[in-house]
């Protein structure tokens, strides 16, 4: 049966609330959906990364408990580097 997560932003500060969240079938598929968030944000606007320093995406599940936490500085592999 599918449940609710959340994906929330912060600083440690200020918190930018999900307040619609997604329906996925486990925490993994929620994950699967975060790192998807974050690489399309990635993709729509590669100059808000400057500003996104620090912050990190929180998942939460329906009772409010914070299941993963992803730096969004370090979640998704920059393209364009070659190592």
């Amino acid at each position: 049966m599918p449940s609710r997560y959340y994906f929330n932003l912060t600083d440690g500060d200020e918190v930018i609330r999900d307040e619609d969240g997604i329906e996925a079938s486990d925490v993994r598929t929620a994950l699967i959906h975060a790192f998807e968030a974050i690489a399309e944000l990635r993709q729509e606007d590669a100059s808000i990364w400057s500003d996104l320093q620090g912050w990190r995406l929180d998942i939460i599940d329906g009772s409010g408990h914070l299941l993963h936490s992803l730096a969004l500085d370090s979640a998704v592999p920059d393209q364009s580097s070659h190592h």
